[in-house]
């Protein structure tokens, strides 16, 4: 990744901690949620991460994606929900009805806050993401895979994930 957009995307990172911090989240869900986002975002960086997430699962040519957050919002949004196991994060997905679509985010229900790992990849070219077009979603089989593939070549425990996505 290019210089500026290795500051931006360090930015956007502190940006979502930053957020977690103002959502006054218990002490352990906000240290926990996190945890999560720079280690998911450190994770989007790696060529080995992005390989086992794209490649295998769409066959994206990842090499050709200008910024690191660019594809990742399903399996890290879907991750970060069945590794939170709390009911306080939804999981929401924008379909194709958007142009740039489709987009998987998080809420916050208790606050509604939208936590989106990966709205820097729209901010890249200039686009805002339309949050109120998102419906709430389950994380199906497809989903599993790439959590499964995500959290495995990022080096994370994606049993935990696979145990709480299952007990839906």
């Amino acid at each position: 990744m290019k210089k500026n957009n290795a500051v931006a995307y360090e930015s956007a990172t502190k940006s979502l901690l930053n957020k977690l911090d103002e959502m006054n989240l218990p002490r352990e869900q906000r240290l926990r949620a996190k945890n999560l986002t720079l280690l998911f975002r450190d994770s989007f960086k790696s060529d080995a991460v992005k390989h086992a997430t794209f490649y295998q699962d769409i066959q994206y040519d990842y090499k050709y994606f200008p910024y690191d957050s660019y594809g990742f919002c399903r399996a890290s949004s879907c991750s970060f929900v069945a590794l939170m196991n709390n009911p306080d994060w939804q999981l929401r997905y924008i379909g194709e009805i958007w142009e740039y679509g489709p987009h998987y985010f998080i809420m916050h229900m208790p606050t509604k806050n939208v936590f989106d790992l990966t709205f820097d990849q729209y901010a890249y070219d200039g686009h805002s993401v339309p949050y109120f077009m998102g419906r709430p979603t389950k994380i199906g089989a497809d989903e599993k895979g790439a959590v499964v593939r995500f959290l495995h070549a990022a080096g994370l425990d994606f049993s935990l994930a696979t145990k709480n996505i299952d007990r839906d």
